[in-house]
């Protein structure tokens, strides 16, 4: 059985990206961090076996959003979900354009957090 420990999230906002890379270390959880889709790609063709979850920014410099759900979901497979995470104003749709059954607000809720942390387990 592959033990998937490590989060991906994708997201030019380097602040969001430490934060939750912080409360990855707290809840004992690896976090991948990438600024962009490509780099977010090139993290998940690396470690795909070792990765529980995505958590995907909407707004971000490079690929269209479209484009990168899809290329991350083409090379993650179904095993592996991936969440928008977003400040848009209206995230389900937004998550509905990129066929992405979750989402998560920012400024996000901590517990709603960990929980698609454990859940993803």
């Amino acid at each position: 059985m592959i033990m998937r420990e490590a989060v991906l999230i994708i997201d030019d906002d380097p602040s969001c990206r430490e934060l939750v890379g912080i409360l990855g270390q707290i809840w004992g959880i690896q976090v991948f961090e990438a600024a962009d889709c490509s780099a977010g790609l090139r993290i998940l063709q690396r470690d795909k076996d070792r990765i529980r979850l995505i958590l995907l920014d909407y707004f971000m410099p490079g690929m269209q959003p479209v484009d990168c759900s899809a290329a991350l979901k083409a090379t993650a497979g179904p095993s592996i979900p991936i969440v928008l995470i977003t400040a848009a104003v209206d995230p389900a749709v937004r998550a509905a354009e990129l066929k992405l059954n979750h989402w998560v607000s920012k400024p996000f809720d901590m517990s709603v957090l960990e929980a698609l942390f454990k859940e993803a387990a």
